[in-house]
Order: structure tokens, then C-alpha cells, then sequence
């Protein structure tokens, strides 16, 4: 049986935009294979602060709603918390306007927008998919960035009203199952793994690429070394920096830094100050623009702070990485290290360590078959093991066979 599937999804991004389409992809394929979906999402960029200015689109069969979003770009956390409370509200208001929804798709963080699906599910008894992405109340605990204990109990038993009440449990990487399952043992969690659609990253239009790379980087004989993404507190952008200094005798090597995030300023400046003149910081990018980045790029890295919690995510960019025929450098430890460890598709080094990282960069520097070689072991495996359209399919079923609630 097809469904009529809800998501609620305050930072949903399509490929127009910076940031991860993980479940546009998804909602695409849903609908290719006879789902309908209509996604909730906010009428506010989270990466630009910039604000829709349709209330609805139909984008590749993906029906989007805008509800009105509080900005809080790059703001204090009691700012941003405005922001996701008035998505909560105005989301749950156009959800409660329709009627013939089959199942409601929340998905955390941000939080609150899975109480609005969770009420909504109640109010019109229709089944709840509660999805894990991040653990992020403690990773804002291990972070230092929420100390006080009272919010953090709060959310705490926020959270585990979630899980405890939710119908269903799915999770983006397998590293969140065990901690789930110590708060809620009895329940049973799906894995819907990060991924890619690999075809979006061969055949690609050479004009194009060569016109986006003139834009983007400063001369065609530089060996580049990419980080893409957040650039906030937890992705230790301070040690590729510190290796970036390290290797500054090496002028041919240049670090491109490409996203936005509440520290872009900061380490702009670090940089400027301490005439560190090896490292380009760069505007976040549409999504369909990573293919043709990553085609004129050498290396790629992936960092994360040494803190044990990390061990449990799928980063997203490690998999475009490597769809892209990209070796990365990956500076985290846990499930996705098994995943770069097993495809021999990169170098894994220890978090927060400029000395490994300057060597491993040096690996491919100095023999650059390394790269061709390990680039298409990356591919390889993540085609065969993360195919977007797969797990795509796999979820179809996995919603298809979703009973409605008893009245």
C-alpha cells in the first residue's frame, strides 16, 4: 500500500541550497516509487538567513510547505531557540490543516519539530517515525556548549519521551543504536544509513566544472586539500589550520574551507593575524555544486573534536568524498573510520592531531598514485554499500508496511 508521508523538517535543503540533501534525496526516490510526500520545512535559510519567497513549491515531485521561522543565523543559543519554538508552532498549525497524511516523519535535531509530528501523529492517530540524526544534547554536553543541568535534564527527558513514544525509531548511523537502546530497550531501531546517489558525481558536464573551479580556486598547479561544511565548535577546523602552518613551506599545497557556521569570522581572522597564507575560506556552496568542486580537488578531510560521542556519526561529506573518487583524511574516530578503513579509501588519523594530518597530507603529496588508487576504492565501496537510490528503497517498504493507528 502507497502512502501519503508527513516530514517535518525545519532545515530541509534542496540541491539550490548549501547543506545536506539527505532527505530531499530520499523524499525524491519515495515519491519515484509511488509514495507521496509532502515535506514541512522553514521559510528561513539556516546556513544564509535568507528567506523564501514562495510559500509552497513542487520540486522533482516533492511537495514543500514554508512555515514561518524565527531568524537566529549564527546566534546565541536563546536566539536560536526562538527560532526552532516558532517553527514548532507554525509547522504544527499547516499540519494540522491536512487530512490525508498516512504517516508523520519527525526528525531530530532540531528537537521541538518532533513534537509537533508526535502531536500531530496523536491528534489525527496516525503513526509516528521518530529519526535520530544527531545525539545532540550530549554532544552540546561534551562540548561545553549547554552546562547548565537543568536544561540539559530537561532535554534529556524531552528526548526520551521521543523515543518512548514514538511507534517507530529509525537512525542515519549505527553508532546511535546503542545508546538509544540503553534508554529504550524494547524498542526496535532501523538503519537508514547516510549515503549518496553516486551518479551525480561521474559524467560531469566539463564546461561547467571548469567554469565553477576558475571562480572558486586561485591556479590549476595547486595541490588542493578540501574541507567542506560546518565550520562551528565541533569540527575542529583548528587542527587543519595548525597543519596548514605546518606545511606552508610547501606552496604548491592550499586548504580550501568551504561552508559557513558561527566561527568563520574567528578563524579568519586567526589566520590573517598569525599570516597563515596557505588557507582559502570560501562561501557555502549549492549542493549540486559539490560534485564539480570535488572533481578539481586532490585530498579531502574530514574532522571531528576528540571527544569519544563522535565515534558514533556517519558525516555526510565523508560519503561525497569518496563518491567524488576523493581519498579523505579522516580525523574521527568510531563507525565511520570501519567505513574508510574497510573501502581503503583514505588515511585515518588520530582527532585533533596536526602532525598526522600534515603526514598523511605529505602520503599523497609525495606520490600521487596514491590518490588515483585509493580515489577509486572509495568509489567502489561506497556505490555497492551507500547507494542513495538503495536505501531509498529499502525506507519505501520499510513506510509501505507501517500500519495506521486503531481509532
Amino acid at each position: 500500500m502507497k502512502k501519503h508521508i508527513l516530514l517535518i523538517h525545519q532545515v530541509f535543503v534542496t540541491p539550490d541550497f548549501g547543506g545536506g540533501t539527505r532527505h530531499f534525496e530520499l523524499a525524491k526516490y519515495l515519491v519515484k516509487l509511488g509514495h507521496k510526500v509532502t515535506v514541512i520545512a522553514s521559510d528561513t535559510d539556516y546556513l544564509s538567513g535568507q528567506k523564501k519567497t514562495v510559500s509552497q513549491e513542487t520540486i522533482e515531485g516533492v511537495n514543500i510547505k514554508y512555515a514561518f521561522t524565527y531568524s537566529a543565523l549564527h546566534k546565541g543559543i536563546v536566539t536560536r531557540a526562538f527560532a526552532f519554538l516558532s517553527f514548532a508552532f507554525s509547522s504544527f498549525k499547516l499540519g494540522y490543516h491536512m487530512d490525508d497524511i498516512d504517516v508523520i516523519w519527525g526528525t531530530s535535531p532540531p528537537l521541538f519539530q518532533s513534537f509537533t509530528g508526535l502531536i500531530l501523529s496523536k491528534i489525527k492517530r496516525k503513526p509516528f517515525v521518530f529519526e535520530v540524526r544527531d545525539l545532540w544534547i550530549d554532544f552540546a554536553r561534551e562540548l561545553n556548549v549547554v552546562k547548565n543541568p537543568v536544561i540539559i535534564f530537561i532535554f534529556k527527558w524531552l528526548e526520551k519521551q521521543l523515543y518512548q513514544l514514538a511507534d517507530h525509531i529509525i537512525v542515519n548511523s549505527p553508532g546511535f543504536i546503542p545508546h538509544i537502546n540503553r534508554i529504550v530497550p524494547d524498542k526496535n531501531i532501523s538503519l537508514f544509513a547516510n549515503g549518496v546517489i553516486s551518479e551525480e558525481f561521474e559524467n560531469l558536464d566539463y564546461s561547467q566544472t571548469q567554469k565553477i573551479s576558475q571562480d572558486l580556486f586561485d591556479s590549476s598547479n595547486e595541490f588542493r586539500v578540501l574541507y567542506t561544511g560546518n565550520i562551528g565548535i565541533a569540527n575542529d577546523i583548528e587542527t587543519i589550520i595548525d597543519t596548514a602552518k605546518q606545511l606552508m613551506e610547501y606552496p604548491e599545497i592550499i586548504f580550501y574551507i568551504i561552508g559557513g557556521g558561527i566561527r568563520v569570522t574567528q578563524f579568519q581572522s586567526f589566520c590573517e593575524d598569525n599570516k597563515i597564507s596557505n588557507v582559502r575560506f570560501k562561501k557555502t556552496v549549492p549542493k549540486k555544486q559539490i560534485p564539480h568542486i570535488l572533481a578539481e580537488c586532490d585530498i579531502c578531510i574530514a574532522s571531528l573534536k576528540d571527544i569519544p560521542l563522535f565515534g558514533t556519526v556517519y558525516p555526510n561529506k565523508v560519503f561525497d568524498y569518496m563518491a567524488a573518487g576523493k581519498p579523505t583524511i579522516l580525523s574521527i574516530n568510531g563507525v565511520i573510520k570501519e567505513v574508510i578503513e574497510s573501502s581503503r579509501g583514505g588515511l585515518a588519523i588520530s582527532p585533533e592531531n596536526s602532525d598526522e594530518m600534515r603526514d598523511a597530507i605529505l602520503t599523497y603529496y609525495h606520490d600521487r598514485t596514491l590518490i588515483d588508487r585509493d580515489g577509486k576504492q572509495a568509489r567502489q565501496y561506497v556505490k555497492e554499500k551507500f547507494e542513495r537510490e538503495i536505501i531509498a528503497t529499502q525506507l519505501f517498504y520499510y513506510l509501505r508496511d507501517i500500519g495506521a493507528k486503531k481509532v
